[in-house]
């Protein structure tokens, strides 16, 4: 039920507060609030936006009413609306026809956003006659959005004027178009094409780096290479397939390095000349099949517009079968910037095969390359007996199943909703002899042989239980892991506080194998292998 408002209400200072939601019937009073164009135009039409659907009536009806910029407002806010409303759509197309040019700009903006039937042949149509400079500019760059061969015979007669003062449009215009157009041919990526000799970089969570070095082929030669931001990459020569790489199941991704090119400021120039030259050209055609469509990143961050539209433009220009198309691409073009330096790297972007079984999910459950981590620091022994006391939603008992033979795997959690998800993924995954029970970590002892292997990364805090009482929890569960596991037993799992961790194990006489301090997404955790004498020492 909507609540009373107070018999002083007003409108107009209400509309100031950012967080006021308005009702249906304040939209006429907001759009003359709108058309008067004076200080609170932003606010009236950041209400008018909540209102949605309910505002395109008053907003059509007070275009007619409203006068020069305030109708230049209204147009803009229909625009903004985005709906195939058939009546904003008229609204729109009769905007380009205004006698006032601050309205056919607005409209020419808002009809390539909105895209209603029509729209091309009367952009087009209004190019033809426009006089204004300005208002030529947003035509032309409607026109590429909407795209067409009424669009593209604007844009070639543009090109014949050679008119300067709408080249940057023009250019950016015939860029959309084509790539619209080359959209209608797919674009995949063929991995399992070989190459004879390809340097390649895998990246993986920061601190795995020797667990993907050792599941990585010999002849491949891997070695980490240090970034000049002090993050790693592992980096070796590929001879074969790309898709062979899948095997590695701690990889994140990979891509194929270009040589570094010198660049002072914006880096443009440096990513055209390494996208243009003979090496990247050959590794996009050869694994490319049907267009070669890219989109670029900037791992540094920023949108970086006109860098991209300066790279999607001399790029074609040099090489016309490339195509910047940032909706639909299976190349990503990463642009990794140093110090007067620039280094791209084609990286594919394909479905990854290697995770099927992730049917289901809970929150703060493991990545999937963090929980084969886990397994492949484990080890794989045929009579091992899993358990995985904070199952979540299964990965680490999956990958444990796929990784070799095993006697049985058991899962726990205190999470109805995690049982259900590790069960449907152990499932998918083709786990045999598992079982999932509801129990305290601390408290709960698995019914038959006791665990050889305990694999698990516990809930770390910063995502779903920070609090005093973390510390604790994760001290009882390594004393309980401890005198649960058989003699010669093995405790892999991540430690969020590993110097307090250490102690407890060390108390209860677990001894610490092996430690990789690991990328956790935000805060770092300690991967461990904890292993139980021969002999048990505790009495359980």
């Amino acid at each position: 039920m909507t609540s009373k408002r107070r018999p002083d209400f007003d409108l107009g200072a209400a509309i100031l507060d950012p967080g006021f939601t308005p009702r249906a019937s304040d939209a006429d009073a907001l759009v003359a609030a709108l058309s008067a164009a004076d200080a609170r135009e932003k606010a009236a039409e950041r209400a008018l936006l909540r209102l949605g659907a309910a505002a395109i009536a008053p907003a059509v009806a007070g275009v007619a009413k409203a006068e020069g910029q305030g109708r230049a407002l209204l147009i803009r806010l229909l625009g903004r609306l985005g709906t195939k409303d058939q009546e904003l759509g008229a609204a729109l197309l009769a905007g380009l026809a205004d006698g006032d040019e601050r309205v056919r700009r607005a409209a020419a903006i808002a009809l390539g956003k909105v895209e209603p039937a029509g729209a091309a042949e009367a952009l087009a149509a209004a190019a033809q006659r426009e006089a204004s400079a300005s208002v030529r500019r947003a035509l032309i760059e409607a026109l590429g959005k909407v795209g067409g061969d009424a669009a593209r015979g604007v844009i070639a007669a543009e090109a014949e004027r050679g008119d300067p003062e709408v080249s940057r449009e023009r250019a950016r215009a015939a860029l959309r178009i084509d790539r619209a157009a080359a959209r209608a041919e797919p674009s995949t990526l063929d991995l399992t094409r070989t190459t004879q000799s390809l340097v390649v970089a895998l990246r993986c969570r920061a601190g795995l780096e020797p667990i993907l070095m050792a599941e990585l082929p010999p002849a491949l030669g891997a070695k980490v290479v240090r970034e000049p931001t002090g993050s790693a990459r592992v980096e070796g020569t590929l001879r074969g397939a790309p898709a062979s790489l899948f095997a590695a199941r701690t990889m994140l991704s990979f891509g194929f390095p270009l040589p570094a090119v010198r660049a002072e400021g914006d880096p443009a120039a440096a990513v055209i000349a390494a996208l243009t030259a003979p090496r990247a050209l050959v590794i996009l055609r050869r694994f490319t099949v049907g267009p070669i469509r890219y989109r670029l990143a900037f791992p540094a961050g920023g949108k970086r517009r006109a860098t991209v539209w300066r790279v999607a433009e001399e790029a074609a220009a040099r090489v016309p079968d490339l195509v910047n198309d940032p909706v639909d691409s299976p190349w990503e073009v990463v642009v990794h910037e140093g110090p007067g330096a620039v280094r791209v790297e084609l990286c594919p972007n394909v479905p990854d095969p290697r995770f099927a079984y992730r049917r289901a999910d809970v929150p703060a459950a493991s990545h999937p390359t963090i929980a084969a981590a886990l397994v492949r620091a484990a080890g794989v022994r045929p009579d091992d007996v899993v358990w995985d006391p904070f199952v979540g939603a299964g990965l680490e008992l999956c990958e444990r199943a796929l990784a070799g033979p095993y006697v049985r795997l058991t899962g726990s959690d205190l999470d109805e909703a995690a049982l259900a998800a590790a069960r449907a993924n152990l499932e998918a995954a083709g786990a045999r002899d598992f079982a999932l029970l509801q129990g305290d970590a601390t408290e709960l002892r698995p019914s038959g042989p006791r665990p050889t292997l305990i694999v698990t990364n516990p809930p770390l805090g910063r995502r779903v239980q920070r609090s005093a009482e973390l510390g604790p929890m994760l001290d009882r569960f390594v004393e309980h892991a401890a005198a649960v596991l058989s003699p010669g037993g093995r405790l892999v799992w991540i430690s969020p506080f590993p110097e307090r961790t250490r102690g407890v194990a060390a108390a209860r006489g677990l001894s610490l194998s092996s430690a990789l301090r690991v990328d956790m997404g935000g805060f770092a955790g300690e991967l461990e292998v904890l292993e139980k004498p021969a002999r048990a020492t505790i009495r359980s």
